[in-house]
């Protein structure tokens, strides 16, 4: 069951939530809305389910080729699934999933065994069988993700759709349960769309991920294809810590205080300025400089904690800082001091024109 939005443009007053987006998520397929507030990621969501609709003109909401852009919600059989899990407090956990079946029509509802046996194969595919009696208060947070998506599935829905699924529960559990709706996707095969401002948990969950800036998707590929490709400044910086360097492009290559270095890619003229943008992982360190394509620097702290060393460098031509991760093995092998001299390699660097948007 694929699911195509065009055309999508959606204002309240003078603010344009979306501008002229389309979007087609293939049957089977996981991807991710991902953006900063305000980038109209949740809006586009609540115009796929029905909960919105987009400014009138050539816009279209399409599940499976079939044109739903007027329908209500109640019938475009969309699963949807809040971050504020949106759970009836009075009601069991059972009663919570059968929900949605026991409120249809006489003449479209399940019969009562059917609907006891579906709840209960839900509940098994959720890991909360044992729970089925409890109510919501006895939950945990997470537990209580589990069940609102079971209902959001209990209907049978031709896509499902993810607000901030995991944005109301700790660091920890959330890791546990992306790693879980993985898992269940992989299982269900429902068409679902989810919405996050979590880089990690995109990059991790999503078969594809759609990055959205100012009502628009500035870019949209697989996790890799974003992440080692970036169209843009701003990709680059919302996927992660960077560094930046000022430099100008010369001969397909960037110059930066006097050193060159082979950028992945270069966007601007011939020795235009540049910024280049650098991965804290994708910079090497040296105690004896290599060639042209080092740059001198001071170690101003190293912090050892955690999976990688974090390395805070100065550079001794301008005194710009930037950060390196270095691997606990090398770290070891190379035994960074705070307040020595060393020779810094950058490696896979993009390369933008100075005035090119961020």
């Amino acid at each position: 069951m694929s699911v195509e939005v065009r055309n999508i443009t959606k204002r309240f007053g003078k603010f344009v939530a979306l501008d002229n987006v389309s979007l087609r998520v293939n049957s089977g397929e996981l991807v991710a809305l991902l953006g900063p507030s305000g980038s109209g990621k949740t809006t586009l969501l609540r115009i796929i389910a029905g909960l919105e609709f987009p400014d009138p003109g050539s816009a279209q909401v399409l599940f499976y080729n079939e044109d739903v852009t007027n329908l209500p919600a109640s019938q475009r059989k969309a699963g949807f699934a809040f971050q504020h899990y949106a759970l009836f407090r009075h009601m069991t956990v059972f009663e919570n999933v059968a929900f949605g079946l026991r409120v249809r029509p006489r003449d479209k509802r399940p019969a009562e065994p059917e609907i006891r046996s579906r709840v209960a194969k839900l509940l098994q595919l959720v890991q909360l069988e044992p729970l089925a009696q409890r109510f919501p208060s006895q939950l945990s947070g997470g537990q209580r993700q589990r069940v609102a998506l079971a209902r959001a599935l209990a209907v049978e829905p031709k896509v499902l759709l993810l607000d901030e699924p995991f944005g109301a529960l700790d660091a920890q559990v959330r890791k546990e349960l992306r790693r879980w709706l993985r898992r269940l996707h992989d299982e269900i095969h429902v068409t679902t769309l989810f919405v996050t401002h979590d880089q990690e948990e995109a990059l991790e969950v999503a078969d594809r991920v759609a990055i959205m800036r100012e009502g628009r998707i500035e870019q949209m590929g697989t996790p890799e294809e974003i992440y080692e490709h970036p169209a843009s400044p701003f990709i680059l910086n919302f996927l992660g810590n960077v560094n930046l360097f000022q430099g100008r492009i010369h001969e397909g290559r960037v110059v930066i205080g006097g050193a060159e270095f082979q950028a992945t890619n270069h966007v601007g003229e011939s020795n235009s300025g540049a910024v280049a943008y650098v991965r804290p992982h994708d910079i090497r360190l040296t105690r004896e400089r290599t060639g042209q394509s080092s740059l001198a620097a001071r170690i101003l702290r190293v912090n050892a904690a955690g999976p990688v060393v974090q390395v805070e460098l100065e550079r001794l031509d301008d005194h710009s800082q930037f950060g390196v991760q270095l691997s606990k093995e090398f770290s070891r092998q190379l035994n960074p001091q705070a307040g020595e001299q060393v020779f810094v390699e950058l490696q896979n660097l993009r390369v933008f024109a100075e005035d090119y948007s961020i």
